[in-house]
């Protein structure tokens, strides 16, 4: 079966790329259905055991994939990552989770070492990087920090849509049991008063089928947000033409959004938007208008109405034209369109011909160009009624009570139903705007880009009300999952990845260079003028540092150093692997292909050592020789090549929305935000802040950023790109910062202090200067206040311990940026956040061994232990203490072939009220949605 599928997708990649170049809007919709079928999406649902959690708890979860065209549980990809994220956007853990039948569950530990706030849980197969990529906002020189282009390009390769999940992370209690929801955020060194004056406001305007056509009656849909993404409704916009006359009114309404009719649109016509917010004045532009085009408007009942208009000038279409209607990336229908000597035409549908959920609508012609297209919800409600029934829920349940619940699915005949379940103690839940389900995943979010909040809104009533606001969520799409002209064969498709079957490596080779001297450490060097960045400075200052013009060194990028001599491999390398775990090992070869390897590893869970060698010795006998002759486990001995890791995992985050990290009351009206004020005193460390509108606090070293192993630090340089293999002290913090914050979306280059166990080096001014002075003055070194310092210098030892990776054991990262907010005003100007890079060795004199050539700790399928669920079937003593806010989490409910399970548990200590959530998916794709 294996084998099929990747021989499917091989044949139909080439007839995609290689193919027919002559068209017609019939070939085209072949194209489309046999790339929906044989290149399908999958989509990620994770099921969580709980709402929100405190510092300390377990995060039980389940991960459901399934195919865009069937809606069914994936056979395609046989591994799921998911990954734990802070509230700035570092990754706190990725887990590899094995997934023989489209399901797999796994759980995260929030150790006491992490702070508070909003965290992200993302999830995805490898098969899904495949869409929707983008390459990432980043500055020019940030490229030149790596080996080559392609290194650089894969690094900023970055993803539209990715299953996410946000939810509240609290303080640990402080007394056991003793659930108060505080949520301390990570302290920060810089401090912002809130902006005063005109606010920023974005209004968007989105015209129906895609542009303002000329010559037509185009409707046209509008969102208002603040500039936080905040919704403002009930405000007020007139719509006027270029000579200021009032065309048309509209009125913001559900989650600021609404539409307009612009009738008999103007040629090269100009026409704006004017409203007042707060006593300012607003006026925005709307879209520039196209003389040639197909205005589209939609209108459904018991059948989807499309109404379709052209411009005066648009009269021929010689290879056709057509109106398709797409599905999860499945072709539904089509209609040839003939406008005849009329500009207007209607076509009708029925909705049974269509699936339920998210349907594209697109118009175009034989030759491949799109004249209107737009996003429309089809409700058949077949996925009305519950599949699930659980009886037996009492309303409240006394201290070590009894619980059993007895689950039926209603539809036995729907066999290969999955259905994880979850039992909660209700007074600790916390409802957030983040609370899709399996069947709002699947059916609308993630069919359209950006967070939806409260996406149960448009499924909780048919009315006329919510389907307007829904119809309204997909107008302002301008983002479409399925890329017509790629699956159409009009414009390439590049398939990176196929569906992961089995656990592998994937890398490259490249040629290694020597990197400048290195002297002693404590050597006297001295920084002329030539080197100084201060040129009023006509004395040179003499420090003891550890390499000549050694802060020059530091700001130079991999480009800067030897770029001029990095060239392409000129031959193919054996490469050797040698898989280590325990008392077992295994040693495979494999030759490069144009630099770059593939290799099927043994399957492994937990972690598992992988040394990899690269050498032009032909035979395995003579490769394991190469690999471990003399110096193999000495760091600084040169390996013969450069062997890295291909890393394809998403490297960015992308911001909160404005009410991904807010809870909701409910109200008559729907969710609102509560106001700031009552939010469960989500605070900062108390600090005085002074006048100023932006200062810095001490640093505070309780809570970095980001901590990681020192080893696997030079290993993610390494496989980013960031070096040529080999471990320098000298560019090593600027490489990891870079690895870890990026670039920080600004043209100019952040300060990187480096500390050494906690204590910034005293770089010992002769000629009796003040050293604090002497930072201020070169720009080159420290720029923050750092506390008195150890005199290291006068020991050579010590210092070349934290040069080498043998001796240090963590890294501790501090910054005030936020990789989730790139581009953010917080950072504009002097309010730059610096990185600090501290440096922390082994305890003890401790030491690990390294390698000359690449060597990993990698980790392989992760193992989840089972629920822990105590039984108190006899009465505990009257001391015992049960404080289970999740009372029970079984990830894979077991039916019998009547489809029914019984489930029993016992209740925590004290009185209960108990939330059930089942959720889980059919063997027919019909999601099983089950919430009390």
């Amino acid at each position: 079966m294996k084998q099929i599928i990747f021989i499917s997708i091989f044949i139909f990649w080439n007839y995609l790329c290689f193919g027919a170049t002559t068209f017609n809007t019939d070939s085209l919709q072949r194209r489309m259905s046999l790339f929906g079928t044989m290149l399908p999406q999958e989509k990620v649902y994770v099921h969580l055991d709980n709402t929100c959690y405190f510092v300390g708890d377990t995060i039980w979860y389940k991960g459901y994939v399934t195919r865009s065209d069937k809606g069914t549980l994936t056979d395609m990809s046989k591994i799921l990552y998911v990954e734990l994220l802070t509230p700035d956007g570092f990754l706190v853990e990725r887990q590899q989770l094995e997934m023989p039948n489209g399901t797999a569950n796994g759980a995260f530990v929030l150790t006491d070492s992490l702070y508070a706030g909003y965290y992200e849980l993302r999830a995805y197969t490898r098969w899904m990087l495949n869409f929707g990529q983008y390459e990432h906002p980043h500055t020019q020189w940030s490229e030149d920090a790596f080996y080559n282009k392609e290194m650089a390009k894969d690094f900023f390769r970055d993803y539209e849509k990715l299953y996410s999940r946000v939810f509240p992370v609290y303080d640990k209690p402080k007394e056991t049991g003793h659930y108060t929801k505080d949520m301390t955020l990570r302290p920060l060194r810089r401090y912002f008063k809130a902006r005063k004056g005109k606010p920023e406001l974005e209004l968007k305007f989105y015209p129906e089928g895609g542009n303002l056509i000329a010559g037509t009656d185009c409707n046209v849909a509008l969102e208002l947000n603040t500039e936080e993404g905040e919704h403002l409704e009930n405000v007020e916009i007139d719509i006027l033409d270029p000579q200021g006359r009032k065309i048309t009114k509209t009125r913001t309404g559900n989650r600021g959004r609404c539409t307009f009719l612009l009738n008999n649109v103007g040629t090269q016509e100009e026409y704006k938007a004017v409203f007042q917010y707060k006593g300012y004045d607003y006026e925005v532009k709307l879209p520039e208008v196209e003389e040639e085009g197909i205005a589209l408007q939609v209108r459904q009942d018991t059948l989807l109405r499309i109404e379709l208009q052209r411009s005066e000038g648009l009269t021929d279409f010689p290879e056709g034209l057509a109106l398709q209607v797409m599905a999860q990336g499945v072709p539904q229908t089509l209609q040839h369109i003939d406008f005849g000597d009329k500009r207007k035409t209607n076509v009708t549908i029925p909705l049974n011909e269509l699936r339920t959920g998210v349907n594209q609508i697109t118009v175009f012609d034989g030759k491949g160009q799109i004249y209107a297209d737009r996003l429309c919800f089809v409700n058949r409600h077949d996925y009305d009624y519950a599949r699930i029934d659980i009886h037996g829920i009492e309303p409240q349940y006394e201290p070590f009570a009894p619980v059993t619940l007895n689950l039926k699915l209603q539809d036995i005949q729907d066999t290969a139903t999955s259905v994880s379940l979850a039992v909660r103690d209700r007074a600790t839940e916390e409802q957030t705007y983040d609370n899709g389900t399996m069947l709002t995943e699947m059916m609308l979010a993630s069919e359209i880009k950006g967070f939806v909040e409260n996406p149960g809104y448009y499924f909780e009533a048919d009315d006329s009300m919510h389907r307007r606001d829904l119809d309204l969520l997909l107008m302002v799409q301008g983002w479409r999952r399925y890329e017509w002209k790629e699956m159409a064969g009009i414009e390439t498709f590049a398939l990176q990845h196929l569906p992961e079957r089995q656990q592998n490596l994937t890398g490259s080779v490249n040629l290694t260079y020597n990197l400048y001297p290195d002297n002693e450490p404590g050597e006297d060097a001295w920084i002329t003028p030539l080197m100084q960045e201060n040129k009023d400075l006509t004395v040179p200052v003499e420090f003891y540092t550890t390499e000549k013009c050694n802060w020059k060194y530091r700001n130079k990028d991999l480009q800067d150093l030897y770029g001029s001599l990095i060239k392409k491999l000129d031959k193919e390398v054996n490469i050797f692997a040698s898989f280590a775990q325990g008392n077992q090992s295994l040693n495979l070869m494999q030759k490069t292909t144009n630099g770059h390897f593939h290799m099927i590893t043994p399957k492994f869970y937990e972690a598992c050592i992988v040394d990899l060698t690269g050498t032009t010795n032909g035979g395995k006998a003579a490769g394991f020789t190469e690999q471990y002759k003399k110096g193999y486990d000495d760091e600084e001995q040169y390996p013969n090549y450069y062997v890295k890791l291909d890393p394809f995992y998403p490297k960015f985050t992308q911001p909160y929305g404005f009410y991904q990290d807010l809870i909701f009351n409910k109200t008559d009206s729907g969710y609102t935000p509560q106001d700031s004020s009552t939010f469960f005193n989500r605070r900062l460390p108390v600090v005085n802040i002074s006048n100023k509108r932006n200062g810095l606090r001490k640093l505070d070293l309780d809570k970095p950023a980001v901590v990681m192993d020192a080893y696997e630090a030079f290993n993610l340089i390494s496989d980013y790109g960031l070096n040529g293999g080999k471990h320098d002290w000298r560019t090593f913090s600027r490489q990891l910062a870079f690895a870890t914050v990026g670039d920080m979306g600004l043209d100019r280059r952040y300060f990187i202090q480096e500390q050494y166990d906690g204590k910034p080096l005293n770089l010992k001014i002769n000629q009796g200067t003040d050293y604090r002075k002497a930072l201020k003055k070169h720009k080159w070194d420290v720029q923050i206040e750092v506390p008195t310092a150890p005199d290291y210098s006068n020991s050579k030892e010590i210092m070349k311990k934290y040069r080498l990776l043998r001796y240090l054991d963590k890294i501790y990262i501090y910054t005030d940026y936020a990789p989730r907010e790139q581009g953010s005003w917080k950072y504009a100007q002097d309010n730059q956040p610096e990185v600090i890079i501290d440096y922390r060795l082994f305890p003890n004199d401790g030491y690990q061994r390294t390698y000359r050539d690449r060597h990993y700790v990698l980790q392989g399928y992760a193992i989840c232990e089972d629920f822990y669920s105590p039984d108190y079937i006899r009465k505990p003593l009257p001391d015992t203490k049960d404080y289970r806010r999740t009372l029970l989490w079984i990830p894979e409910v077991k039916f019998d072939e009547k489809g029914e399970a019984t489930v029993r548990l016992f209740n925590n200590s004290k009185q209960t009220v108990i939330s059930v959530e089942a959720e889980g998916i059919t063997g027919k794709g019909r999601p099983i949605v089950y919430k009390k």
